[in-house]
This record gives C-alpha cells, sequence and structure tokens, in this order.
C-alpha cells in the first residue's frame, strides 16, 4: 500500500515523539497508542488495552467529565502508576479523541527538592542573621552574597539594600589593598585586623575583622569576612575592673573585714541537726588549705558557709576574692582570673587576675557549674600546678590560692549534664559540703523568722513583737523553693506593709503562700490514690493530703500531738491544715 508523504511523517510523528499519546472513540475507548503512552502502562498487555476505556486505566474525575461533557480540555492531571503526567485532551471532528500525555514525574520531584533547598537557605539565612558577629560574602565577581543583620547594624545599612550589589558599589571608598575582604579575594589567604576603626555615616567601632577567600573543591568562589564588635566588650571589661579598683579602695568606711568578707560561723542562724552537721563538716574543713566545694539550692547560704570557713582558716588574714561565674562571658571571666597583659586585646592593659589577688588567701568561685567547660580546663591545670598565666603572656607566675567552689546542682547532677568536669570535681572536691534546703530542717525556720523581724524592723524602724500563731504555721507549712533567701524577702516584705500594727498577721503575708501543698508525697500513698484527670494537679494533691491527715488521725485515736509527728509536721500546722481542709476531729 502507498503512502503520501503526509501519512509517513504522521506516522513517524506518531512512533518518535516524546509525549504519550492516545487516541480513543469520542466514548473513550483505545483505538491506538505509541510507545511512549505504552511505557505508562508496562505492566498492561496492550491487546488488553486495545478497546478498553481509557478511564478504567487511568483514574481521573477530571478526564471523565471531559468524555461526559465532550469538552477539550489543557493541563489535566493525571497519575498512571508511579507517573505524574499532564494531559491535553482534544475531541476531534471524526468523532475521535486525542490524549497527549507528558510526564512531569522529575519535574515534580526537582520542583520538590528545589523547594527543600529553599527553605534550608532561609534557615541558613534566618541563623546566620542572629548571631553576634557580622557576616559579609562575595563572589569571585564582587558581588555581594550575604549580608546579615549584625553587619548591617555596625555598618548603618539595611541588609535588603546591600545583597546583590557590587561591593565597590556599596563601599566606594574600599579597594583591594585596604580593605581585608577584597584583599582575601584577591591573594587568597586568610588575613586577621585585630584592630580595625571605620566610620560609616559619622559612627565609628572599633572591630576584630577576619577574612578568607572561599573554595568549593580546588576552585575559589569567593570570599568571606567575619566582623566582631569590640566596643561593648571594652565597656564591660572597663567597668568591671574599675569596679574592682574601686573594691580595693572604698571611698566610705565599709562593714566588710579587711579580707573582704562580713560572716563567722557566730553569724549562721540555726538550731536542727541536719544544720549542726553541715557547720561540724564546715568547721573541721577550715583547718587545713584543701580546696572545698559546696553545693546546695539557691538561696541556702552558701556564700555565708565559704566566708565562715576562710575566716577561720589559717589564711583569715590573706585576701578573700567571690566571683559569680555566670556573671560575664567566658572570655572576659577567664582575664579576670587569670589577668591580662597590655596589647591581649583592645584596652588590655598590664593587671593581675584575681589568682594573683588572692595569692595566699581563698578565691570563691560561685556557681562555678556555669563556667564553660574549656575554661574549666584552664582552670584545673591552675589549681593542679599552682601557676597561671596572663593573657597575652608566655610567662608563668606560681600562686598559693585556696579554691572554693560553689554550685546550685549535686555533683553527680553537674557531671552528668556535662556543667562540670570529672577531674575538676576530683580537685574542687577534696572536702564536699551539702548546705541542706529549709524544708528539710524546719526547726530552724522560726529561729530565722525572728532574727529577720529583728533586722528588718530596725531598718525600717518600726516595733514588731512577733507572729500570730495562724501566721507561723503558715510560715512553717510552706516549702521554700528559694530556701532562707525567701523565708526573708517574705519577711522583709510583710514589715514593709505594716502601720501601726506590732504583730505579723497571715494579711500581710504572700498569698502564694497561704495555700501552698506539701512539697512531698509518700510514694505509696501516691500509688493508692487512682489519678482522675478531671482534677487540676494542686486539686489532686490537696485530695491526698486530707486522705493522709484522715488516716493519720484514725491511727493515733485522734490524738493531734501523735498525728502530727506521725505526719513529719508540727501540731500546729496540723491544726492548721486540718482548719483548712474542714476535716473532723471527733471519732
Amino acid at each position: 500500500m502507498n503512502k503520501t508523504p503526509s501519512a509517513i511523517q504522521l506516522t513517524d510523528f506518531w512512533s518518535s515523539a516524546f509525549e504519550g499519546i492516545i487516541l480513543t472513540d469520542e466514548t473513550g475507548r483505545i483505538l491506538s497508542l505509541n510507545r511512549i503512552a505504552r511505557g505508562f502502562f508496562a505492566e498492561t498487555a496492550t491487546d488488553d488495552l486495545i478497546g478498553s476505556s481509557v478511564t478504567d486505566f487511568i483514574f481521573s474525575s477530571d478526564l471523565e467529565k471531559c468524555f461526559i461533557n465532550k469538552q477539550n480540555m489543557r493541563n489535566v492531571s493525571l497519575s498512571i502508576g508511579t507517573n505524574q503526567l499532564l494531559a491535553n485532551v482534544r475531541f476531534m471532528d471524526d468523532d475521535s479523541t486525542l490524549l497527549v500525555m507528558k510526564n512531569v514525574t522529575q519535574l515534580h520531584q526537582l520542583t520538590f527538592q528545589l523547594n527543600q533547598l529553599k527553605k534550608q537557605f532561609r534557615l541558613f539565612d534566618t541563623i546566620l542573621d542572629h548571631i553576634d558577629e557580622g557576616i559579609c560574602v562575595i563572589d569571585n565577581e564582587k558581588k555581594v552574597v550575604f549580608y546579615n543583620r549584625k553587619l548591617g547594624e555596625l555598618e548603618t545599612l539595611e541588609p535588603n539594600s546591600v545583597r546583590g550589589q557590587y561591593y565597590l558599589d556599596v563601599f566606594k571608598e574600599a579597594d583591594e589593598h585596604s580593605d581585608p575582604l577584597l584583599n582575601s579575594l584577591l591573594t587568597e589567604r586568610m588575613l586577621t585586623n585585630r584592630e580595625t576603626f571605620f566610620s560609616n555615616q559619622g559612627k565609628e567601632y572599633s572591630v576584630v575583622i577576619k577574612s578568607k577567600p572561599i573554595h568549593l573543591g580546588k576552585e575559589k568562589i569567593g570570599a568571606l569576612a567575619i566582623v566582631r564588635d569590640l566596643s561593648e566588650i571594652k565597656k564591660l571589661t572597663s567597668t568591671i575592673q574599675n569596679l574592682q579598683v574601686t573594691e580595693k579602695k572604698p571611698s566610705v568606711p565599709q562593714k566588710k573585714k579587711q579580707n573582704n568578707t562580713r560572716f563567722t560561723f557566730k553569724d549562721i542562724i540555726f538550731g536542727s541537726s541536719h544544720m549542726r552537721q553541715t557547720i561540724n563538716k564546715a568547721i573541721r574543713a577550715s583547718r587545713s588549705s584543701s580546696n572545698i566545694l559546696v553545693y546546695g539550692e539557691t538561696g541556702t547560704g552558701k556564700e555565708l558557709i565559704v566566708q565562715s570557713i576562710h575566716n577561720e582558716s589559717p589564711r583569715k588574714n590573706a585576701p578573700f576574692f567571690a566571683h559569680n561565674c555566670a556573671a560575664i562571658p567566658e572570655n572576659l571571666l577567664e582575664s579576670i582570673l587569670f589577668g591580662t597583659v597590655s596589647g591581649t586585646f583592645t584596652g588590655a592593659v598590664d593587671r593581675p587576675g584575681l589568682f594573683e589577688q588572692a595569692n595566699g588567701g581563698t578565691i570563691l568561685l560561685d556557681e562555678i557549674n556555669s563556667m564553660g567547660i574549656s575554661l574549666q580546663a584552664k582552670l584545673l591545670r591552675a589549681i593542679q600546678e599552682k601557676k597561671i598565666m596572663r593573657l597575652g603572656s608566655t610567662k608563668e607566675k606560681s600562686v598559693d590560692v585556696r579554691v572554693i567552689a560553689t554550685m546550685n546542682e549535686t555533683p553527680e547532677e553537674a557531671i552528668k549534664n556535662k556543667h562540670l568536669r570529672e577531674d575538676l570535681f576530683y580537685r574542687l572536691g577534696v572536702v564536699t559540703i551539702h548546705v541542706p534546703p529549709l524544708r528539710k530542717r524546719k526547726e530552724d525556720i522560726s529561729l530565722l523568722t525572728e532574727h529577720f523581724i529583728r533586722k528588718h524592723a530596725r531598718l525600717l524602724d518600726i516595733e514588731v513583737e512577733g507572729l500570730t500563731e495562724e501566721a507561723k504555721d503558715v510560715l512553717l507549712g510552706f516549702h521554700y523553693p528559694g530556701n532562707v533567701r525567701q523565708l526573708e524577702h517574705i519577711i522583709e516584705g510583710a514589715l514593709n506593709l505594716m502601720i501601726d500594727e506590732s504583730i505579723v498577721t497571715t494579711e500581710y503575708l504572700p498569698a502564694a503562700i497561704k495555700f501552698d501543698t506539701p512539697e512531698e508525697t509518700p510514694f505509696s500513698a501516691a500509688e493508692e490514690m487512682e489519678p482522675t484527670f478531671s482534677d487540676t494537679l494542686p486539686a489532686q494533691v490537696e485530695k491526698l493530703e486530707r486522705k493522709l491527715i484522715i488516716k493519720a488521725l484514725q491511727e493515733t485515736d485522734y490524738h493531734i500531738t501523735n498525728a502530727a509527728e506521725k505526719l513529719g509536721i508540727s501540731r500546729q500546722n496540723l491544726n492548721y491544715k486540718i482548719k483548712k481542709l474542714s476535716i473532723p476531729i471527733h471519732k
């Protein structure tokens, strides 16, 4: 059979087209399909396809509507197996229908991957915008690829107005020899300018700039500059150094002793056996020069014990210095501890650190678990070798210092949480002293309360005789998460509210402590109570408290003193709770 040229061309197109083509009748029965289209139905034989409805193999509501309405449509979304397709449907004049399908599976995958990469880039941009160093990146054509928020603050420029611009269009006075970033791009060397002063729109800064070329494999693709602002660090360093000088030479008489301490063991108020054991251990430890680790919750009075140890020790006439390790950044803490030499950083002068100033005496490192692990390693060496080296110096100096450290978590917790190096603990914890929380030594509450009333009544110039029984019961029943410090604040706050009264009543106590619940629940009793999540936690604790009190009363034949002893609370506290919880006290 002879074929016309147009028919030959049509057959060639049918076979070699990149799109899948299906020819159907007007109802959707398949008449023919080309090679690409057959590939979409790889698991179905061609004989099974011919004569079958195309909608039996391609599930698409849009395609079904096309055949029902005899309506041409473009970009109909289809799925065949794992293939994602876009189809154009055209109804021909000879009652046949042509489906031309393009496989967009790979395009969808690439689009998804592109969107994921865009999300990653936005995440990285956000992270770099929130760090404290300024960052600028340029490509080989000196076009700004990245410019973060911090650098914009330093140079008073809007980051979005700089990104995408040519570097020399933004910084017109820059040249390849004086500008660190351009110099690194040109020479392919890492450069560090220890101190650079530059001014933009009249504002001057002191910065350190580190610049380096960026390579992708062996190919150089640009350069990076990291800018650190030294202005705030200089101010903070100067403030701390001036404060240290002021402490050395006070302009007015101070209540501190000559060795910078105020407390001895005689100043510590206690009556409990727990605290007596702690004080006795501290007194024994005072006799030597061994390092000590004191730990306990916030507000328990750790520094009082440390100062008392120093004042009871052979070093009592030598200097005592205390420093909070959580108060300042690690790089400044290192200079404060070990000292500096002139030129170490901007504003640095020859200045001894605390170790040199405390030579022969004692250093208290408060909250040592807040000190960075890298600085802990340097501290370990100073304690071990009894030698220190000032920042920027190459000479070691011998020091004789007793180190006493405090922290608000147990050594086991601090080591486990990587807040304290284990080897540093062994050096510091020659003697470990635990200061018990106030809730474990409730016998001390009444003594401390009387002391704080006398102290703050004198400061406020008022006369206070004491507390009502109900107020005493409330104070004894509270669990004091802030310990002795919190108790003092409660008393001070109450006395501030009094005018002509001479007795502290519950009216002047904080509302939070009046409705406090016990801090501890017997494990067996907690297991026995079936938890219901219809009530709040305080409500459920109150139910358990009521149940335990009733049980104690029943087991002691409603003898209040015996029941209180069984529950581990005072008689007054039990009476208060019976009244608060409306518990009947008859058999």
